[in-house]
């Protein structure tokens, strides 16, 4: 069995394409499509997000791992 994930446009009238590298032509295969599962990422309107926080946790780096440092920020936002 070959797995497979593509993400594909809906081309009109419902029409879904979906390449299958590696299968010979003329193969049986078994397809599921889980339509309308995926939400699409809101739209930033051409803004770009801001890093001002980049390196803010600098003078810990020394004293705590990175995964330690994700642990720790989750106590300090209260999560």
């Amino acid at each position: 069995m070959t797995a497979i994930r593509e993400i594909t446009k809906v081309k009109p009238g419902g029409v879904i394409e979906i390449a299958t590298p590696g299968l010979p032509p003329g193969e049986e295969v078994e397809v599921i499509v889980l339509a309308g599962m995926v939400k699409a990422a809101p739209s930033l309107g051409g803004r770009r997000l801001k890093a001002e926080w980049g390196g803010a946790l600098a003078d810990l780096r020394q004293q705590y791992t990175s995964v330690e440092l994700q642990h720790k920020a989750m106590e300090w936002w209260g999560d």
